[in-house]
């Protein structure tokens, strides 16, 4: 009897844990970025989450081509995560997003001569320091049973290292 209430104890130590990871992983999403204007001069760019909801108020760097590890403009997007810039040269306009919460999204925009510059489509859109989704459970299970299977063994160790009482 004593045996299986440990078991019992076990599997609860081990999902307890377990259930407070699952609504960062359930609510867990990646960026998507997307030209939506190419008028004129002015050049507007959305960025978002794939699950539809807008990168608000997320910190935006434009990087020219010229000088692509320089940025020319450092701004915010709207509430609606919209932002627009006016390309000053020719080439490859490099513009990355980040929310402070560690999503970040890229698209590359090619200004050509023409008055309507056309969009590279070359948009790199990644949640910074993220893993595949099985790789990330993968991961995550195993820190759990890891932190679970030390503190086990070690409530094992100290219950082992006591003095037997005297009566």
């Amino acid at each position: 009897m004593k045996r299986q209430g440990g078991v019992k104890r076990l599997f609860g130590c081990l999902f307890f844990p377990a259930a407070l990871f699952l609504p960062a992983a359930v609510f867990a999403h990646g960026v998507d970025v997307s030209e939506v204007t190419g008028q004129a001069d002015v050049r507007t760019v959305r960025f978002g989450y794939t699950d539809g909801q807008s990168m608000l108020f997320a910190r935006v760097k434009v990087y020219p081509p010229s000088t692509p590890d320089a940025t020319v403009q450092e701004s915010m997007t709207d509430r609606d995560g919209y932002f627009s810039f006016v390309p000053f040269e020719q080439g490859d306009w490099r513009l990355a997003a980040e929310d402070g919460m560690g999503h970040r999204g890229e698209i590359v925009i090619t200004v050509t001569g023409e008055t309507a510059p056309e969009t590279a489509g070359r948009a790199r859109n990644a949640a910074v320091g993220t893993l595949p989704k099985p790789a990330a459970a993968a991961l995550g299970l195993s820190i759990i049973c890891n932190v679970f299977a030390c503190w086990y063994l070690f409530g094992k160790k100290c219950k082992k290292t006591e003095a037997p009482h005297a009566h």
